[in-house]
């Protein structure tokens, strides 16, 4: 099972998580080595994390982003079968973004997580990865892209072939249009083929299922950032 979510509560000197999604996300892949599951799990890492909370005077409330430093937490870099580096690529409208995967150990399972400050992205690129939940639309659908179609192809980098893809909400949504396409390029089936087929290795649960809990881009935005692929899907 790949397991994809855009947080994980692993400890609090990991802050790749805000609330109930990363501590349930962090309880789930605790559960699956407790319970020697195979599964493996994809998602972000945030060099800021989330915001921490503090008041001022007047008790209003302030939020501040820190720096984490990567050399005291428990990972390293991922590495393929030829023990080089794993680096992806997405194709964006701007030119090519590169993430670079981080590998962390949960008992028996392995967390990967994708991060953009990678040299040779531009200075704005780099910045995508570094704050959970923030920024505008613009960085989230781009941070969606790299969780959903960057998990798939740094699963693919790792030689990892799931036979479950798990969407934990809607953050990795795209990861099934990634997989539908790598179908229609090696097995030759036609987009509708691969989509039902997909779909029965699919799984989606949700944890706040209310209008407000999840991302809504309007078309407009789908298209811009989407082109390439339903050019590549045959969608118009």
């Amino acid at each position: 099972v790949a397991y994809f979510s855009a947080e994980f509560g692993i400890h609090e000197s990991v802050p790749i998580y805000s609330g109930g999604l990363g501590v349930l996300s962090g309880d789930h892949i605790k559960s699956a080595s407790g319970l020697g599951i195979p599964l493996v799990a994809v998602g972000l890492y945030y060099s800021q994390g989330y915001f921490k909370q503090q008041l001022d005077e007047n008790a209003y409330q302030e939020e501040k982003y820190l720096d984490t430093k990567v050399e005291n937490l428990p990972m390293e870099p991922a590495v393929s079968a030829d023990g080089s580096p794993v680096t992806i690529q997405i194709e964006t409208r701007n030119g090519p973004l590169m993430a670079k995967v981080w590998w962390m150990r949960v008992g028996r399972v392995n967390l990967y997580l994708l991060d953009c400050d990678v040299a040779g992205n531009r200075p704005e690129d780099r910045q995508l990865t570094n704050r959970l939940y923030g920024g505008d639309e613009r960085t989230r659908i781009r941070q969606e892209l790299v969780l959903g179609v960057g998990g798939i192809r740094a699963l693919s980098s790792l030689g990892i072939t799931p036979g479950v893809f798990h969407l934990n909400e809607g953050h990795s949504a795209f990861a099934p249009l990634e997989v539908i396409r790598e179908r229609m390029l090696e097995d030759g089936m036609s987009f509708d083929g691969s989509l039902r087929l997909v779909a029965q290795h699919t799984v989606f649960t949700t944890h706040t299922p209310v209008p407000a809990g999840h991302d809504v881009f309007p078309p407009t935005m789908m298209e811009k950032y989407l082109q390439g692929y339903s050019q590549q899907l045959g969608l118009d």
